[in-house]
């Protein structure tokens, strides 16, 4: 499928009556994802809708109205005053004029009034739903309480289904909203949207079994120092790390611990921070994933000073939301962090009652319908006040190829399995505008600290989001040539930014320690590529003479800078090739093939760190 004909694709789940068809399929209707767009009559005068029901919900059995006492967990975002202030400061630090922000002076210039939140309280309160939490700069407000509460707090019916996620709740038809409060976001309104970890990958033999030819399988930490060219005179000294995810922590750590003493490395004092209201961590199913998180950054910073694992109950859509707020809000949060998880990127209904100016003179702010539950819109503001105060969230594109882990549709692999699932639709939150996407290689070692091949893995994530703008800082780099579905004369984000080893499932990937055994290979997928890359950069920010007063900013700001400029960039990147010099295979995830320079399947290519550290810290020749 041609980047075009994945433009006309999306187009025709938005827009009643357009369509598009490949050969031998018939054409897709504007609902083919299991779109429900409410049909609720327009809101009474001051109230609006933000219109987010679940798609899909068609596709699923509706057993009749929720279980009164059942428990449900919402975040509501407030409109934050002056975001056009915002992406002044933050085109001011891109061009070097202005050092990152703290949180306190974020929330002095840019919060939500004292007493708009107060007043937002007060409603959530009002039915019986109580507060948990609010976020400093309070455009965060998360709360609790029960299904019977949260119907009639947002004047929707939450009814129960059964369906192949399982039963779930859900609301039937868009929520409404006090209208002089600012609220532009709601989520959790349904209890079956989630991020998706990916599949851990088969183990196989060391890369350092070699035969004639590459050596194949697992990387050592000292195999990727070498192959990505980290000097041994900056290591991460200083910095720390922050993972997201959630679940159980004791075995995370035992096993990290385990993967030190394997490899001869530090034990960094590991700090557990949880979102407030969160109480039950007894989920493990996410160990391994966490454990590839955990011992890949450390692996490529062995002197960190400690790891921050930001870990909520679940990966709810809504407890997610907290955990990136609970970062961004931290003062003494790490520089960088990894979220190696991902759903459908937000995709707005752009027809209907509401966005028409005739029947709707004053139509609410568009806010996000469709494959992710408007999500979007809140971790939007969430990472652009973390990228104000010199924060990088590094996050995996996904290993569903271009397309994205589409719950929704009945085929195997839904969620984020290896699998490409057709939709050319990018994963989230890695495709937001403060967010470094990072896609995955596969990589195979020459047996000397060499490279013998690296090229882009077939299901690495990576496309346009066609529907966010590229932000200024992406702008004009060549090979970013895709259009907004909107606004055709803008150019809209891709992903990935950059890119590191995911390994691909015939046992090529990173060694790790789980439940206290060696796993050869055993750490893979672009949930490896992600935290590698923040360890990376924290190994880059400890050679910078600004660690102590900042750091170095939001990473992309860096990068897109170094990397428009031919002369940085190949001191600084290694290009993925448009074809596996092994095998004489184009190196494509399917819609995206690789090309020469920045492409939307490895981004600017993976790091030569010396080069980068040079370049953005200064510290050259080592």
């Amino acid at each position: 499928m041609a980047a075009t004909a994945a433009l006309a694709v999306v187009a025709s789940l938005l827009v009643p009556g357009a369509a598009a068809a490949s050969p031998g399929r018939a054409p897709l209707s504007a609902c083919s994802l299991g779109c429900s767009v409410s049909q609720n009559p327009l809101p009474a005068p001051g109230l609006v809708s933000t219109r987010n029901v679940l798609p899909g919900l068609a596709k699923a059995t509706d057993l009749g109205a929720a279980p009164a006492a059942a428990p449900m967990h919402v975040v509501v975002t407030l409109a934050r005053p002056d975001v056009a202030g915002e992406e002044a400061a933050l085109a001011a630090q891109q061009a070097g004029q202005a050092p990152p922000m703290s949180v306190g002076a974020f929330v002095d210039r840019f919060g939500v009034p004292a007493a708009t939140a107060d007043a937002a309280k007060a409603w959530l309160g009002s039915t019986g739903m109580r507060v948990v939490s609010v976020s400093a700069a309070r455009d965060q407000i998360a709360a609790d309480g029960p299904a019977s509460a949260v119907s009639q707090l947002f004047a929707t019916p939450i009814d129960a289904f059964s369906g192949q996620d399982g039963r779930f709740l859900a609301n039937t038809a868009a929520p409404r909203l006090p209208g002089d409060l600012g609220i532009t976001n709601v989520v959790g309104l349904n209890t079956v949207q989630q991020m998706h970890t990916p599949h851990p990958l088969p183990r196989g033999p060391l890369q350092s079994t070699c035969g004639p030819g590459p050596c194949t399988g697992g990387t050592t930490p000292a195999d990727l120092w070498s192959v990505y060219e980290q000097p041994a005179a900056h290591t991460g000294a200083g910095q720390r790390v922050a993972i997201f995810g959630n679940g159980g922590t004791d075995g995370v750590v035992t096993d990290l611990r385990a993967f030190e003493k394997h490899f001869g490395l530090p034990n960094p004092p590991v700090t557990v921070k949880h979102p407030a209201g969160d109480t039950d961590f007894s989920d493990d199913s996410g160990h391994v994933e966490w454990n590839i998180d955990t011992q890949a950054a450390h692996g490529m910073a062995p002197a960190l000073s400690g790891m921050d694992l930001y870990f909520g109950t679940d990966l709810s859509d809504a407890d997610v939301a907290k955990v990136f707020s609970r970062f961004t809000d931290d003062q003494d949060s790490p520089r960088q962090a990894s979220a190696s998880y991902g759903e459908c990127e937000s995709v707005p209904v752009v027809s209907g009652l509401l966005d028409n100016p005739i029947t709707n003179p004053s139509p609410p702010p568009p806010v996000a319908q469709g494959l992710g539950n408007a999500l979007d819109t809140t971790l939007t503001a969430i990472t652009r006040q973390a990228a104000l105060e010199g924060k990088t969230i590094f996050s995996s594109t996904g290993d569903t190829g271009s397309s994205c882990p589409v719950v929704s549709l009945p085929v195997v692999g839904a969620g984020n399995g290896v699998l490409n699932q057709g939709a050319p639709i990018t994963n989230s939150p890695a495709s937001l505008p403060y967010v470094v996407g990072v896609g995955g290689t596969v990589l195979y070692t020459d047996g000397h600290g060499g490279r013998a091949r690296e090229y882009g893995w077939t299901f690495g994530g990576g496309g346009t989001s066609l529907f966010t703008p590229a932000p200024a800082y992406q702008q004009g780099t060549p090979g970013l040539t895709i259009p907004c579905v909107a606004a055709p004369t803008s150019v809209c984000r891709g992903v990935p930014d950059v890119s590191a080893q995911s390994g691909d499932v015939l046992g090529n990937g990173y060694d790790i320690v789980t439940n206290g055994e060696f796993t050869d290979g055993g750490g893979g997928g672009t949930s490896l590529s992600s935290p590698l890359w923040a360890g990376m950069w924290a190994r880059i920010q400890s050679a910078s003479p600004a660690a102590a007063s900042g750091g170095l900013g939001f990473a992309d700001f860096g990068l897109y800078r170094v990397g428009k400029d031919p002369a940085a960039n190949a001191r600084d990147f290694h290009d993925i090739t448009p074809t596996d010099l092994g095998t004489g295979l184009p190196s494509t995830n399917g819609v995206y093939p690789a090309l020469p320079g920045w492409d939307y399947q490895t981004g600017w290519g993976v790091p030569r760190v010396a080069g980068l550290m040079c370049d953005l810290a200064g510290a050259c020749g080592m």
